[in-house]
């Protein structure tokens, strides 16, 4: 039953992160990272924070080039690794609205994610985008592979 909690601890996770980047939250979406965390959201040094603080900088970078955004995940698998560990899969499909005069963006990909428990609660240790396609919106994405 425990990994069932865990299980379940750990989608509302991803879920968090979801709403938080559609709600413009950027502290939010920091909070749910470990303090040692590294984020890769996009390929090159811009595109990787490393640490809580650089993730909500990040993040609020890349939600001041929207007006809207709608990310969608699914298809999450969990492995647990330890007994505060885990590695998590979750599908994506993300809907982008720029604050400049340009087609909207449409992305598919997977979030490919490292937990941890810390203080019993789950938080997200290591997090890269890994885009499987796009459609306006080309941009140095890392590859899915």
């Amino acid at each position: 039953m425990d990994r069932i909690a865990d299980r379940l601890e750990l989608q509302d996770l991803v879920h968090a992160y979801a709403e938080g980047i559609d709600d413009g939250r950027a502290e939010d979406v920091a909070a749910i990272f470990a303090e040692d965390c590294v984020f890769r959201a996009f390929a090159g040094p811009k595109g990787e924070a490393r640490g809580r603080e650089a993730v909500a900088v990040l993040v609020g970078r890349l939600l001041a080039t929207f007006r809207a955004t709608s990310h969608h995940v699914s298809n999450m698998r969990v492995d647990f690794t330890g007994e505060d560990e885990a590695t998590g899969r979750t599908s994506l499909y993300a809907w982008h609205a720029f604050t400049t005069d340009r087609p909207d963006g449409y992305l598919w990909g997977r979030y490919v994610d490292t937990f941890r428990r810390e203080d019993g609660r789950w938080l997200i240790a290591e997090r890269e985008l890994r885009i499987a396609g796009q459609q306006d919106f080309d941009f140095a994405w890392i590859p899915r592979t």
